[in-house]
C-alpha cells in the first residue's frame, strides 16, 4: 500500500479546500463518469506477472467498495508491459513508466517487485506515484503479491485519501478478518477528486459511453 507525502498531502488538502469553497464543484449533479483503467502487466520470462481473474478481483473490489459514492471504475484496456519493468528498484524505475502512460485515463501498472525508495531494505505491494521530473503525471503501481484490496487503496490515494489508523479502513495498515471498508466522509473525498480530475481534464469520459 503506498504513501502520501507531505507535499502530496498538501495539495490533496488544497484541493479539498477549493472544492468546499466551489459549490459548482463540490455538489455538481448528474453522475461522475466512469474512471477508465489502463492496466499495464508486465512480462516476466515472457509470462504475465499476473492472472487475468488476479486483477478482475482487484478491479471488483475498487468497484464494491467505492461505487455506493457513485465511483465507478472499469477496465478499459489491458496491455503488456515490457520485461523491463517487472522489478522497479528506484526512483528512475518508477518515473521510467511515464513514457508507457495512457493520457485520458487512469493507468495502473501491474509488477513483480517493487522497493520501497525510502527504505531499499523493504519491498512495497502499491503505490500512488507521482513523476518526479512532472508532478502532474501520476500513475498506480501494485504488485502481483499484492493484497485484494490494494489497488482499491492506491485508487484511494490516486483520488485524495490520506492514510488512517482506523482498523480494517481501506487506508489503513491495520488488519483482522473483518471486511475492509470505506467511511462516508472518505467517499465524499474521492467523488469530489474523481469529479475535480474530469472537470480538468486529466480523465476523460469514454466517448463511447455518454
Amino acid at each position: 500500500m503506498g504513501l502520501l507525502s507531505r507535499r502530496g498531502f498538501a495539495g490533496a488538502l488544497g484541493a479539498g479546500v477549493v472544492l468546499a469553497g466551489v459549490p459548482a464543484l463540490a455538489r455538481p449533479e448528474g453522475p461522475i463518469p466512469v474512471l477508465r483503467l489502463s492496466i499495464a502487466v508486465a512480462l516476466e520470462g515472457g509470462v504475465p506477472v499476473c492472472e487475468d481473474a488476479w486483477i478482475d478481483a482487484q478491479v471488483a473490489a475498487a468497484e464494491r467498495l467505492f461505487g455506493p459514492f457513485g465511483v465507478h471504475f472499469r477496465k478499459a484496456v489491458q496491455r503488456p508491459l515490457a520485461e523491463r519493468f517487472a522489478r522497479l528498484e528506484t526512483r528512475k524505475d518508477r518515473d521510467a513508466l511515464d513514457a508507457e502512460r495512457v493520457r485520458g485515463v487512469v493507468n495502473v501498472f501491474l509488477v513483480r517487485a517493487l522497493r520501497d525508495v525510502d527504505d531499499p531494505r523493504l519491498y512495497r505491494m502499491g503505490v500512488h506515484w507521482r513523476n518526479t521530473r512532472a508532478p502532474a503525471h501520476r500513475y498506480v503501481i501494485v504488485t502481483a503479491e499484492a493484497l485484494p484490496s490494494t489497488l482499491a487503496h492506491e485508487l484511494g490515494h490516486y483520488n485524495g485519501l490520506a492514510h488512517s489508523a482506523v482498523v480494517n479502513d481501506l487506508m489503513s495498515y491495520q488488519r483482522n478478518s473483518e471486511d475492509v471498508f470505506v467511511e462516508p466522509g472518505q467517499g465524499a473525498t474521492v467523488a469530489a477528486f474523481a469529479r475535480l480530475a474530469f472537470a480538468s481534464g486529466e480523465l476523460v469520459p469514454d466517448p463511447a459511453r455518454p
